[in-house]
């Protein structure tokens, strides 16, 4: 995701500010929704619950509205999961040590609905059909559907140092090529299967057995954020699995449906 020149000087003014004897919070306003803050930590705190419970508490009368935003810190990329992402260093200098050694803590604070509604507003000016489902939103083209977790996507916006814009530009071009793979491997699933009617239902790419109504199905969402070589990788074995299934003899598994399932008596 694109780095925002203005986010990014946002937090070097905050990490910048000299050490306050009072000890107070500063934040600084990026967008409605979304703000950037930093606390000097008088005492180390016994959890990192604990810690961001006093965070918020510390910036409730400088930030409306906390009640359902999500905090984010910068120096916690590897519990997050996106190691990959620049540390604080990388573009802060030493203005980072503070906060690597615990004693300053720089976090964002997101609100997801606005970064929602930003969202949906991209995706479905490409034509998209948008729905959101608790935390996530899932992306259809009318024939692929992906799901999008809302959280990870603030937390890759905020290490990015980016806007709502650019997390929904960076979303856009990440679902398009989700979209492509998507189509790729069903390709390939459909030349492996042709004779077992392969289709598309909503997560899954499907097979029938032979004289059956119930399809055997593989999972595409299981390639989200893999490489295209790997997707394949992962495809190539589910089909060998699936065709270990659709090679059994069907009394071997048709006994295991209930009894009406397509209108059959399996006594």
């Amino acid at each position: 995701m694109r780095t925002n020149p203005r986010v990014q000087d946002i937090w070097l003014r905050l990490l910048a500010q000299p050490k306050s004897e009072q000890h107070a919070p500063s934040v600084g306003k990026i967008e409605e929704g979304y703000y950037a803050a930093e606390r000097e930590v008088v005492e180390p705190p016994a959890s990192p619950e604990m810690a961001a419970s006093a965070d918020l508490s510390a910036i409730t009368f400088l930030i409306p509205n906390l009640r359902n935003t999500r905090a984010v810190y910068l120096n916690e990329r590897n519990s997050y999961g996106l190691a990959g992402e620049a540390r604080p260093r990388d573009w802060a200098g030493d203005l980072a040590a503070p906060i690597e050694c615990g004693v300053r803590h720089a976090f964002a604070v997101v609100d997801p609905e606005i970064l929602a509604r930003h969202v949906d507003s991209s995706l479905q000016a490409s034509g998209w059909k948008v729905e959101l489902v608790a935390q996530d939103l899932r992306v259809s083209d009318g024939r692929f559907t992906e799901n999008i977790n809302l959280l990870r996507l603030i937390v890759q916006m905020v290490l990015a140092r980016a806007t709502f814009a650019e997390a929904g530009t960076h979303l856009k071009a990440e679902i398009r090529r989700r979209f492509t793979l998507d189509a790729d491997l069903f390709s390939r699933f459909q030349q492996r299967f042709k004779g077992h009617r392969p289709a598309v239902f909503d997560r899954y790419f499907t097979a029938y057995p032979e004289c059956c109504c119930v399809a055997a199905g593989w999972d595409y969402w299981q390639v989200a954020g893999r490489s295209a070589q790997e997707a394949f990788g992962l495809l190539d074995q589910g089909m060998k699995e699936l065709d270990t299934f659709l090679a059994m003899p069907s009394d071997d598994w048709l006994r295991c449906l209930p009894a009406d399932c397509c209108g059959r008596n399996n006594d």
